[in-house]
């Protein structure tokens, strides 16, 4: 007689949205992930794909903030530039 496995159980959209926010800034998401599943029969590829999931959109949140700071500092040196500009053509316009 064959004795039928049964299968293990994945992370259901809604319990993964209420971990993932918890867990989006912390740097030891996967611990917290390994302590939450312990003892409950979780499929080991849908734990390691969450995982996955969470590593991503922390190094998305992190290149997303050096593309903010990047396009600040652009921004700025335009302003300036413009601003130097300006002052340089009004004060020609003026001594006229």
């Amino acid at each position: 007689m064959d004795q039928q496995t049964q299968p293990k159980k994945a992370f259901e959209p809604l319990e993964k949205a209420q971990l993932a926010m918890r867990l989006v800034n912390n740097p030891d998401f996967e611990q917290e992930i390994d302590a939450y599943v312990s003892g409950k029969d979780y499929d080991e590829h849908s734990v390691n794909f969450f995982k996955e999931q969470i590593a991503l959109q922390q190094k998305l949140q992190q290149e997303g903030g050096k593309l903010l700071d990047t396009g600040g500092q652009i921004l700025s040196l335009v302003v300036n530039a413009l601003a130097k500009s300006w002052q340089r053509t009004g004060g020609e316009n003026n001594s006229r």
